[in-house]
């Protein structure tokens, strides 16, 4: 199974697999009884090209989307991660609601994830687009771009780990999606009984944690 870097769901420290996302697969697979070895990927695109290609069987945790859907099956939600817009707070005049921004913001994400295909197939102007998504930040520090768009959770991560004030950015909601467990078809041919028991296990799981899985509130911090 890929594990891409991700903070602060997925992620390696000190030689060891952090991270909450990591925490809920390994308790669904030990449910499961299901026996995995887990890969370190640096991000999304190189965990879902080698899924693609039949190097891994599976990749935790993702969100959905139509190029995945071809070659892998999505499970259940085993939470849900809400994208967000962050842009320096001095930048006043920016507004991620406006047609404006749309139209004439320069914006990125971290190549070939979600959130990238996704301003991409909205047509935003998307620049820079790193593989590792510490260098969203460099991006936006040195306003190479007007904004970036990464989960909320994973934004503040990312500042807590460089050491960055997150009183000098504002940030907005974008979205929230389910955050699940891929599976390649490849696999589910030859394990058909693989994805109802996974889905089964992660409704398990949310009852083990004495609550269901829901759509956080929205919220914006500006």
């Amino acid at each position: 199974m890929a594990m891409p870097d991700y903070p602060p769901y997925t992620y390696v420290q000190n030689g060891e697999y952090k991270g909450f996302g990591y925490e809920a697969f390994v308790s669904i697979m030990a449910d499961l009884q299901q026996d995995f070895t887990i890969v370190p990927k640096p991000n999304y695109g190189r965990a879902v090209k080698d899924m693609q290609n039949q190097l891994v069987d599976g990749l935790f945790l993702a969100s959905e989307n139509d190029e995945r859907n071809k070659f892998a099956e999505f499970s259940a939600a085993v939470s849900y991660t809400g994208w967000s817009w962050v842009w320096l707070k001095q930048r006043a005049e920016l507004d991620p609601d406006s047609a404006e921004f749309k139209q004439n913001a320069v914006v990125s994400a971290q190549l070939n994830s979600n959130p990238y295909l996704w301003l991409m197939k909205q047509g935003y102007k998307v620049a820079g687009a790193p593989n590792d998504i510490r260098m969203l930040f460099t991006l936006l520090n040195s306003r190479r771009v007007d904004a970036i768009m990464l989960p909320e959770l994973t934004a503040k991560a990312l500042m807590q780990q460089e050491k960055l004030d997150p009183a000098l950015y504002s940030m907005q909601l974008e979205m929230q999606l389910p955050f699940g467990i891929y599976i390649s078809k490849a696999y589910i041919a030859r394990n058909p009984e693989i994805m109802p028991k996974l889905n089964l296990a992660i409704e398990r799981y949310h009852q083990r944690q004495n609550k269901p899985v829901t759509v956080p509130p929205h919220s914006k911090l500006k």
